[in-house]
């Protein structure tokens, strides 16, 4: 008897050891000074291990480098909406909306170095390195321009469904997919030939704005406007998981390594366990109004968002303990 009330503590303390939830404690917090305006997407410097944020209003690059947690560079260079890396030339490409080009920052320098017109207002921009080319979307617009950076000009114009929101690369497939918020669909672009391949819609996600890949699952996920999460199969376009999430994400970054999935919306990041088929809710983590971005750093696992309190702005972590 002895022993079978062993084994049954032994048995249940071990279920309620893995069935303990975990919860996310605040990281480091690092203060942007004399910055008042919102900012546009995150993006990651893996290798370097840096945070690259685009202050749209004040018309700033931020780079903080996250083995120090400190901010080491302010590179002025207009309303920049959306970042891009190329580490192999060692360079940053930023979407300047307003002055209608992409800005090339050096990644050891941390100054521009040179500048690539475009023929309108830009919006996300991505570096497919294969390539070697940029893609930009028109804010607003219905062209996604092809770019040769070394050229420093268009090289070709995709015609896409207006007001494309933000773009991610599938190295696996060779394929770009672009959310498109009034069509509520993903378009699907051969990064080859630069054909427009196919068009899925995202229902019940409307209007949809952040991407984030599963490559391993061969999963795209697509957070709408409306609050809705879905799950795309990569070989099919047809939805496989629905999550309800809270309105108005903007961006969302997956953490392939531990299968967990960041979405950044008004006042909330909410966090999402995408371990199996169906998408599990985690505790949603209390941010900011204007924290609609989010990057999730793949050597620490921590989860990084930007934000304004009206006077300062900061850049704040969370980890799940």
């Amino acid at each position: 008897m002895r022993f079978a009330r062993g084994l049954l503590w032994l048995l249940f303390g071990t279920m309620a050891l893995v069935a303990a939830p975990g919860v996310f404690v605040p990281g480091p917090a690092i203060a942007i000074d004399d910055v008042h305006g919102k900012f546009g997407l995150l993006t990651l410097d893996p290798v370097a291990h840096r945070l690259l944020a685009s202050h749209v209003n004040d018309g700033i690059v931020e780079i903080f480098d996250l083995d120090a947690s400190q901010l080491i560079a302010r590179v002025e260079v207009g309303p920049v909406v959306a970042l891009a890396v190329d580490p192999k030339a060692s360079r940053y490409f930023a979407s300047v909306q307003d002055d209608r080009r992409v800005a090339i920052i050096d990644r050891t320098t941390l100054k521009e170095t040179g500048s690539i017109p475009l023929p309108g207002e830009t919006g996300a921009l991505l570096f497919e390195p294969l390539q070697a080319r940029l893609y930009v979307t028109a804010d607003q617009g219905t062209a996604l321009w092809v770019v040769d950076p070394d050229a420093r000009k268009v090289v070709q114009t995709i015609p896409i469904p207006e007001d494309p929101e933000d773009l991610i690369w599938d190295p696996q497939a060779s394929r770009l997919y672009l959310t498109g918020s009034a069509t509520s669909a993903v378009s699907v672009i051969d990064s080859k030939s630069n054909a427009l391949v196919a068009h899925w819609p995202t229902s019940p996600a409307l209007h949809p704005r952040g991407l984030a890949l599963d490559a391993a699952r061969g999963r795209l996920f697509v957070a709408g406007d409306n609050g809705q999460l879905v799950a795309l199969d990569l070989k099919t376009g047809r939805v496989t998981a629905t999550a309800a999430i809270g309105e108005h994400v903007g961006q969302i970054a997956f953490d392939a390594e531990v299968r967990r999935l960041y979405c950044a919306g008004r006042d909330w990041i909410y966090p999402v366990d995408c371990a199996g088929t169906n998408f599990v809710a985690l505790e949603k983590i209390y941010t900011a109004t204007n924290a609609t971005n989010v990057a999730v750093d793949p050597k620490t696992h921590a989860v990084w968002t930007t934000f304004t309190d009206g006077e300062d702005s900061f850049a704040k972590s969370w980890s799940w303990h």
